[in-house]
């Protein structure tokens, strides 16, 4: 890898960290804004003409940001799984690769997976009272969608088990068969020494002319 090629790609990495976070934060800053709105006098109050109250109405809406945020943030934490196994092994090999780009998006699919889970539980309050007797149909809804993520999670580890056999098994059995190989040419070695050291001479057997 060049010099231009390293710095594209400490850039890349610098960006991508700086604005992963930026999304983490804000998150982190949409939640504390809800727990000090839960506080707020009257919040415990119905909603008119509804089932549900102002707080219910409030983390539902909270929850809609942080699941949002998380399904825009999903994408940039494969970005930065792919890049720090592909600096954690910079041989070249096709299969860390593979196991990189694996990864990423084992990554993509947790993150997408919980932005669901948020959204169910911060909608289930305002949800749950609206649809009354059909309240099985909000769990029903959610539990198809909440699939999606679960079956791409699924075939993404499915197809990282033979890549990631293969270099454990490199970088276990690989290293011990070289130094088996290494051994028995040593001995090999030393037994022609031997057998050359053994070997008698034509004065010791008398057959001098």
């Amino acid at each position: 890898m060049s010099s231009n090629d390293s710095a594209i790609g400490t850039a890349l990495d610098r960006d991508t960290v700086r604005s992963t976070s930026r999304l983490l934060i804000g998150a982190l800053a949409v939640v504390g804004v809800l727990s000090l709105v839960t506080l707020l006098p009257g919040v415990d109050r119905l909603v008119p003409f509804a089932p549900v109250t102002f707080a219910a109405v409030a983390t539902g809406v909270v929850a809609l940001a942080v699941a949002g945020i998380l399904l825009y943030a999903a994408p940039k934490f494969a970005l930065l799984t792919r890049l720090a196994l592909d600096e954690a092994d910079a041989e070249g090999d096709a299969r860390p690769d593979r196991i990189a780009e694996n990864a990423g998006g084992v990554v993509h699919w947790l993150v997408v997976f919980g932005a669901v889970l948020v959204a169910y539980r911060g909608l289930a309050g305002v949800a749950v009272p609206v649809l009354n007797g059909a309240a099985w149909a909000y769990d029903a809804a959610f539990l198809f969608v909440a699939l999606v993520p679960v079956v791409f999670l699924v075939a993404r580890l499915t197809v990282t088990v033979d890549p990631l056999a293969e270099l454990v098994a490199d970088r276990v059995a690989g290293g011990a068969g070289a130094a088996n190989d290494d051994g028995a040419g040593d001995d090999d070695e030393v037994d022609d020494s031997a057998a050359e050291f053994d070997e008698p001479t034509a004065s010791e057997t008398g057959e001098d002319g």
